[in-house]
């Protein structure tokens, strides 16, 4: 649904224009959706007008790539025209950027003159906006930590349509609370970050397969030096088999002869229309375990940056694939010393009910700086897992939230639909106001249990 709208503030002299869409909005999950006026303001005077003279109470969106309820309300603004590269320091490896740049459009600039992100998530579809509110993490957490170990300063739009320069010098409690915030400090308008050499652009990529969860535990141990990492999960296998899958390790090839400047992005397929809903089912997810594991050859090969970071952009629209009814992706991460166990838990209780995930990918994570006091990886392991939406899926859910939440754990604010409040293990008063993302706020705000 779509209906185009003007908005003005007659109380000013020349009151300014605001064209605004209505439009039913979801994230990339299709699930859930939402009635919502999305605004798209043409540059950033013209956002911090709007949001000095518009009433109401708004929400920050970038791209749309994250899976849950984030980035959704009744009243939206789109920053997907704030798309300029300000600067680009080719001797220093720092970009500053407005915050809708995405970055597959940093990637055609920076990866010619031999830069790379330092932390980057498994799409470059996102914005740099995005990355900020949602402190992105990569597979290589335990030795670069997210995005906002990179970041250099940024500009936010306060409640009053103010534009603060945020940095660790310059009002540095500000620069954290945005970072991992969800949006609830204000809107991002630009931003500057470090990024990282890069003298090729190929991956030596190794596969180890894991024959049940213990493995996978020893496998990453036995790796831990590698520069990336990041598992596969068999979500069907069982008993003495549980947690069988393969880690996936990386590092950048030096000295290759194939040229950075050569750099192309892959060429896509794309699923024009929604699957039918009984595409995804127990019998095909099942298969398509199956093929992942024979796809999982030991050894080693080189793969480009694409293919190894980002390999489901290969295909455009993939979350058609699972209908109409959309997807829900449950992402936790649980400290290092109770993740063995509750871990097999997650595992067992998914091998006891009819929901099982299309994809399952666990992570390490290494200790947090103390000021990223919203980021989501705490020292330990995180487990992201795709399921079909399904009458029975939130049952699931709530088990697993149980599970997670005695284990000492919290789920990515980014990625969920469907957990209890307090799972995100943050509290919505400590942001003061209440002009930014108060959807978000409402419902993670219900719960007493936040600590």
């Amino acid at each position: 649904m779509e209906q185009i709208s003007r908005h003005s503030n007659s109380q000013t002299p020349n009151p300014p224009l605001f064209m605004s869409m209505l439009q039913n909005l979801s994230n990339w999950g299709n699930y859930p959706v939402v009635e919502s006026q999305v605004f798209a303001p043409a540059d950033q005077q013209a956002l911090c007008t709007m949001i000095r003279h518009e009433q109401g109470e708004w929400t920050a969106r970038g791209n749309g790539r994250c899976y849950g309820d984030a980035a959704l309300g009744q009243q939206v603004i789109s920053t997907l025209q704030l798309r300029s590269v300000l600067h680009f320091d080719k001797q220093a490896g720092i970009v500053a950027c407005e915050s809708g740049v995405l970055f597959s459009e940093l990637l055609a600039v920076i990866v010619p003159a031999g830069w790379f992100f330092h932390v980057t998530p498994g799409t470059c579809a996102l914005t740099v906006g995005g990355a900020i509110a949602c402190d992105v993490h990569g597979k290589n957490h335990p030795t670069k930590g997210c995005f906002s170990n990179w970041l250099i300063s940024f500009e936010l739009v306060n409640e009053l349509g103010e534009i603060v320069h945020c940095s660790r010098e310059n009002n540095s409690a500000l620069f954290w609370q945005t970072c991992g915030g969800m949006g609830w400090t204000g809107i991002i308008l630009a931003a500057r970050f470090q990024l990282m050499r890069l003298e090729s652009g190929v991956i030596r990529q190794t596969t180890i397969r894991a024959k049940s969860v213990e493995h996978l535990f020893d496998v990453f141990e036995e790796n831990a030096h590698r520069e990336y990492a990041a598992g596969w999960i068999d979500g069907f296998a069982s008993g003495s088999q549980l947690g069988r899958g393969a880690v996936y390790f990386g590092d950048h090839l030096a000295g290759k002869s194939d040229k950075t400047s050569e750099y192309q992005p892959p060429s896509t397929l794309n699923v024009p229309f929604f699957a039918p809903s009984w595409l995804l089912n127990r019998f095909s997810i099942h298969l398509y375990n199956q093929w992942v594991r024979i796809r999982s050859t030991p050894g080693e090969q080189n793969v480009g940056l694409h293919a190894y970071f980002y390999p489901l952009d290969r295909l455009r629209n993939w979350n058609r694939l699972y209908g109409k009814r959309g997807f829900v992706q449950y992402q936790c991460c649980i400290p290092e010393a109770s993740a063995p166990e509750a871990l097999q838990k997650v595992l067992k209780t998914i091998q006891q009910g009819p929901d099982k995930p299309f994809l399952s990918v666990i992570k390490r994570h290494g200790d947090r700086p103390a000021d990223a006091i919203h980021s989501f990886p705490i020292k330990g392991w995180s487990l992201a897992l795709d399921f079909p939406r399904t009458t029975t899926i939130f049952n699931l859910i709530r088990q697993l939230d149980d599970i997670v939440w005695h284990a000492g754990g919290k789920i990515y604010l980014a990625k969920d639909a469907a957990s209890h409040g307090r799972m995100g293990r943050i509290d919505p008063n400590s942001f003061g106001n209440k002009k930014f993302n108060s959807a978000l706020r409402a419902r993670i705000g219900n719960d007493t249990g936040i600590n």
